[in-house]
């Protein structure tokens, strides 16, 4: 890949970087320029997402640990922030559960808002007072369609992302006065390993074969194609950057039409 200097002098956390959207994103800014701190509970993953950035000449630091775990997160982001601006932090740890409503066990249940909501609000919380001395900041969260559109069958994983968009909202309107944006991006129809899980799932509750699943996933995407994650990455560097100045507390579908 070609590099830029885009986000030079720019520093970006990203958690959820060791694979799919979140390493997608890790690489699109640190070709543009940016130093990342790539983040996420599987360190193997993290190195491989490294790897690929330092391949390339990309400037990246790395951080393996839990974001539901309140003294992991203030210990790792805290000793990160103690010597470093943040510029822009992108929530991208997310966990997906597909079941009817009924067979959802409450451990399951607060595993999905445990990681889609609480470790964001926890990880956005160690990052904001930098911010707010900076008078400047941009905040991404990778949220979902099915926290637009309510989901059967993803009914954990459609209220977390709906409350994620509240938090969103909600914290955009308390920072807006302090030069600091926050969004959230909502795809639908990536290839990743969530869009595997859900494939997957349908496989079992059909009885139909993968091919077939996934014929009739791709076909209801409008544009005729599932999105890349390298598709989010884009619209993440996009409200990184200075011309989405004025946008904040929006919520953004990369969907192909849906």
């Amino acid at each position: 890949m070609q590099n830029t200097s885009r986000f030079d002098g720019r520093t970006v956390i990203i958690t959820g970087a060791g694979n799919g959207i979140g390493r997608a994103c890790a690489l699109k800014l640190a070709k543009d320029g940016a130093t990342v701190l790539i983040c996420d509970i599987n360190r193997q993953g993290l190195e491989e997402t490294q790897t690929l950035i330092e391949t390339e000449s990309g400037r990246c630091h790395l951080q393996a640990f839990d974001i539901c775990n309140e003294e992991q997160v203030a210990e790792s982001i805290g000793r990160w922030v103690s010597g470093h601006k943040v510029d822009t932090l992108i929530n991208c740890a997310g966990i997906v559960q597909e079941s009817s409503f009924v067979d959802i066990s409450l451990a399951e249940w607060e595993k999905v808002f445990s990681v889609n909501l609480t470790g964001v609000f926890l990880v956005t919380r160690a990052v904001i007072p930098t911010m707010l001395e900076n008078a400047y900041g941009k905040i991404v969260n990778i949220s979902s369609q099915s926290g637009i559109f309510g989901r059967p069958r993803r009914v954990a994983y459609s209220a977390s992302k709906f409350g994620l968009n509240g938090l969103t909202q909600a914290l955009a309107l308390e920072l807006a006065p302090h030069n600091i944006n926050v969004n959230a991006i909502c795809p639908s129809r990536i290839e990743s390993r969530m869009t595997e899980e859900i494939l997957e799932s349908r496989v079992e509750t059909t009885g139909e074969d993968y091919s077939t699943v996934r014929a009739k996933y791709e076909k209801s995407v409008p544009i005729g194609r599932l999105g890349t994650p390298e598709d989010v990455a884009s619209l993440a560097a996009y409200l990184m950057s200075d011309e989405s100045s004025y946008i904040t507390g929006q919520f953004i579908s990369t969907s192909g039409g849906r």
